[in-house]
């Protein structure tokens, strides 16, 4: 009888023990088999990148792109980061300043990692010496931030639309403007300077969370990272731009790898470093 009950107390406490360990210890990641895949991102580098990726997706997955939507021209409009809150899409390229934005007012939503760095150039058609009023996009609060740090001469930022900003040059409203690179290369007979003097990050991904539990992600991340090493090389890039290796080489454009294993906490998502 009294090994009965001791064994009743040993299978009791077995019991428990298990059941702790199921309510306080990790859990096994769990994943979504049937996610689907809805990616956002501007008409910019980011856009681009974002074609790449989808190129590789597409015998897998149904892919929703919003790469032609002119209701997503700019990752910093109202509509794109609507398009996350309400889950029309579960991933985004945006830029640093609305990423922060967004995932502060947004909880079911993360920074998985930085993308695209040195994507913006700055362009000026006559003497540099003269630059002082510079024109651009709506939002782009690093980009002036950038500019204003490496130009002592810059006396003051007109923000425009993106539609508007060439215009305003032309018009002599600004004396340079801030355009990300697949905007300046469609205009050749501008001369370009570097936004900064430093790497600098200028896309991260924003990732769904859930969505980012799924095997689909999984997929997404390694179609990504062949998609960043293409755009890497110089002569594809110069290639897809339509501007000489040279053009693309002085831009120092740096397409990153992402971890296949989660959120890399540690990166600093102004210069990119650990």
């Amino acid at each position: 009888m009294r090994i009965h009950k001791i064994t009743a107390v040993v299978l009791g406490l077995f019991v428990a023990v298990l059941t702790a360990a199921s309510v306080f210890l990790p859990k096994e990641r769990e994943y979504n088999r049937n996610a689907e895949i809805k990616i956002g991102a501007g008409d910019d580098i980011s856009g681009l990148l974002m074609e790449e990726t989808v190129n590789r997706l597409n015998q897998k997955y149904k892919i929703s792109t919003t790469l032609e939507s002119s209701s997503f021209q700019d990752c910093c409009s109202n509509t794109a980061q609507w398009a996350l809150n309400a889950k029309e899409i579960n991933l985004g390229f945006f830029c640093t300043h609305i990423a922060r934005h967004t995932i502060e007012n947004n909880k079911d939503v993360e920074i998985y990692g930085p993308v695209i760095m040195n994507g913006e150039t700055i362009v000026y058609k006559n003497a540099w010496d003269r630059v002082q009023k510079v024109g651009v996009t709506q939002g782009r609060e690093q980009s002036k931030a950038l500019a204003a740090k490496t130009y002592d001469q810059i006396e003051g930022f007109n923000e425009i639309t993106q539609k508007g900003i060439l215009y305003a040059m032309e018009d002599e409203q600004v004396d340079a403007a801030i355009l990300d690179v697949t905007k300046a290369a469609q205009v050749p007979g501008y001369e370009c300077r570097p936004l900064s003097g430093t790497d600098y990050i200028s896309y991260v991904l924003v990732a769904d969370k859930e969505f980012a539990r799924s095997e689909a992600f999984q997929d997404f991340i390694c179609s990504y990272n062949e998609a960043a090493e293409t755009l890497g090389d110089t002569a594809y890039m110069a290639e897809v731009l339509g501007v000489d290796t040279q053009w693309v080489e002085e831009k120092n454009i740096k397409f990153l790898p992402l971890e296949e294993t989660g959120v890399d906490e540690n990166v600093n998502f102004s210069t990119g470093n650990k």
